[in-house]
């Protein structure tokens, strides 16, 4: 997983990427970290509740772009986790999104990736439970899981 990660960071204004399994904690990331491991494990929870919020809204994604004033959050649902790759604004987000695409494909088809994204399965709706969740953000759960 390392090898691939690596392709990221051989692109224009790109800065690191990671993969977190689907309770948000953080699997491999690249070298140097792009951040640090906490901040990491929050984006993938995140990340998680918005993908697991989506689907049952009945509008499931497969991908996720945030966009703040110095950078950029790409996340890529890849079954039993997600990847996540950080960017300045001014990188090429088709080129980021190809990338992508082709290293999930490589993970896919590959065994020891795949017992390793595994291992600690975790299923994504799991994030947004009445203990996982502040009351505000349960409230709004409740909405969208009324509307499913």
């Amino acid at each position: 997983m390392e090898r691939e990660l690596t392709q990221f960071s051989k692109l224009s204004r790109v800065g690191g990427s990671f993969v977190c399994d689907n309770a948000g904690e953080v699997v491999v990331s690249s070298t140097p970290a792009v951040l640090a491991t906490v901040t990491m494990t929050t984006i993938g929870r995140e990340v998680g509740r918005m993908f697991s919020a989506l689907e049952t809204a009945g509008a499931p994604m497969t991908r996720i772009e945030l966009a703040y004033n110095t950078w950029r959050l790409f996340a890529q649902d890849i079954g039993d986790g997600v990847l996540f790759v950080v960017s300045e604004p001014g990188a090429d987000p088709s080129l980021v999104r190809m990338t992508a695409d082709v290293v999930a494909a490589t993970w896919a088809r590959d065994g020891t990736v795949q017992k390793r994204l595994q291992a600690s399965k975790a299923v994504r709706r799991e994030l947004v439970t009445r203990a996982t969740l502040d009351p505000v953000s349960l409230q709004s759960w409740r909405t969208i899981d009324s509307h499913a």
